[in-house]
């Protein structure tokens, strides 16, 4: 068995659950080195495209606490209920948490007062082996911008007592929003069926260069705030813009990088398939004063012969972790499109994306690295490609 008391350093002294933990997994490893191994991943993922010039890994602006979400699971029992994460290699078995040094310093008194909550009220923890059980997750959301805090709990059925839940935030001024939202289906994952907001504000807002963001309880918004408003500026440089643009956004959340860079050309249409992402990119384009762009609800792999326009200057392609399909991808090559700036998080399924570009004529011609996620082996990669 591992020997988890040991403690290699002293981040690891930062933290009581490393080890046990699935969250930041190199806690362990010094910084540097860190960086070093994600040099040597990008190195020999790279290798392939002999003709990119690579530049080198941007290191992290902090190494703690620089996340902007966290999805809490609930597990144990009505008499001694728990709230973490997953065991590292374990799905059924929670680290109670007390504290989280990849997202708010705060959050271990907010973790303390639902636990207390929950064993008071004698309310049960979800358990996804038999599916019985009430409480299911704990998501939380933070603006770097303004300091705020967004509280969802996720339960398994209807709560009648969800305004008495959502006073017990009173005692954190830091709190701004408080909702309750339901998930009965089987699959144990955080995402409702429904929301309901208890208290305070609708969306909390971030700002970046000036671009303002808003944040809902279930919007894809990028974790690394301050990073990524670094990323989007290095990629903004990247496509050396004229203004005369025309630019597709595809997997577009609630904004990103195209809201980003719509001010500084002639058109953006943006695709995303979450319709809650895409009503708050509305939002965003109306409070930022933005005209010249059309959202678009639906999967890349159908929505984009909804878009009548049939040459454009840049496609900006955020995908999830797993990748884009092959289908998805040649629905996008067989566009006339000039140039694409792909952003990979798993720099694996980004490279296998890249080279199936290849096969329609795209060669990857620039990369930048941000080590947007450090004390875990996950980077943020930025590629600029042509044909």
């Amino acid at each position: 068995m591992e020997d988890n008391t040991t403690m290699d350093s002293a981040n690891t002294q930062m933290c009581p659950h490393f080890r046990r933990c699935g969250g930041c997994s190199w806690l362990d490893i010094p910084y540097e080195e860190q960086l070093a191994n994600k040099r040597a991943t990008l190195e020999q993922n790279l290798a392939p495209f002999v003709h990119c010039e690579k530049e080198e890994l941007i290191p992290a602006l902090d190494q703690f606490y620089y996340r902007n979400k966290m999805e809490f699971t609930f597990g144990g029992t009505v008499e001694e209920p728990l709230i973490g994460q997953h065991y590292k290699g374990s799905f059924h078995r929670i680290e109670n948490l007390t504290r989280c040094l990849l997202f708010d310093r705060r959050i271990g008194g907010v973790l303390d007062k639902v636990r207390k909550y929950a064993k008071a009220g004698a309310l049960e923890p979800y358990d996804p082996k038999t599916h019985a059980g009430f409480l299911r997750h704990l998501k939380v959301r933070c603006s770097k911008t303004d300091d705020e805090m967004m509280i969802i709990l996720v339960t398994a059925a209807e709560f009648a007592k969800a305004g008495e839940f959502a006073k017990i935030f009173e005692e954190f001024p830091f709190i701004k929003s408080v909702y309750y939202g339901i998930n009965s289906r089987l699959s144990d994952i955080a995402d409702c069926e429904k929301l309901f907001l208890l208290s305070g504000k609708e969306y909390l807002a971030e700002n970046m260069d000036g671009t303002s963001f808003m944040i809902s309880p279930e919007s894809f918004f990028q974790p690394n705030t301050m990073m990524s408003a670094m990323m989007y500026g290095k990629a903004r440089e990247m496509m050396d813009l004229t203004g005369d643009e025309y630019v597709l956004d595809l997997y577009s959340g609630s904004g990103g990088m195209g809201l980003y860079i719509a001010r500084n050309i002639k058109y953006l249409y943006s695709i995303e398939i979450q319709n809650e992402s895409v009503e708050i990119m509305k939002k965003n384009l109306s409070s930022n004063g933005i005209e010249n762009a059309e959202p678009i609800c639906g999967d890349v792999k159908t929505a984009l012969a909804l878009i009548r326009r049939k040459s454009f200057d840049y496609a900006i392609l955020d995908p999830p972790r797993s990748g884009m399909s092959k289908k998805a991808i040649r629905r996008v090559a067989l566009k006339d499109i000039n140039k694409i700036l792909f952003f990979s998080c798993k720099i694996e399924t980004g490279v296998q994306n890249l080279i199936e570009f290849g096969k329609y004529g795209y060669k990857v011609t620039r990369a930048i690295p941000f080590d947007m996620f450090p004390n875990t082996p996950f980077m943020e990669t930025v590629f600029l490609l042509s044909r």
